[in-house]
């Protein structure tokens, strides 16, 4: 009875262990391991207006809390029947998708 040796195919080998500062995406055609990301955002930054930039922030946050308190609402609603502070959830989520609605409509007429 000999020690065998184990095979080649070990399934504990870690088929990432080389270095594991290397960066993965070095030789990514689209764009990544440049470096220069940093200096592409800060280009895109540079090029877009002030209100574009407040515009597409207003709607973006006015959209998740939107969606996050509509959501909540409805499930206090259907899970829990708290009529109250779910229907308060539902309504307030509903009126911040309203006004994203609005916001948006009104950037888009201005440009």
């Amino acid at each position: 009875m000999g020690f065998d040796p184990p095979p080649d195919d070990d399934p504990f080998d870690d088929p990432f262990g080389d270095d594991p500062l290397e960066d993965p995406f070095a030789d990514d055609p689209i764009g990544g391991g440049d470096g220069d990301s940093g200096n592409d955002l800060e280009e895109a930054f540079s090029q877009g207006s002030r209100s574009t930039l407040l515009a597409f922030v207003m709607v973006a946050v006015l959209v998740h809390a939107g969606l996050f308190s509509a959501s909540l609402g409805v499930m206090l609603i259907g899970f829990r029947s708290q009529w109250i502070v779910g229907g308060a959830l539902a309504v307030g989520g509903v009126l911040a998708l309203s006004l994203a609605v609005v916001g948006y409509r009104r950037y888009k007429r201005r440009r």
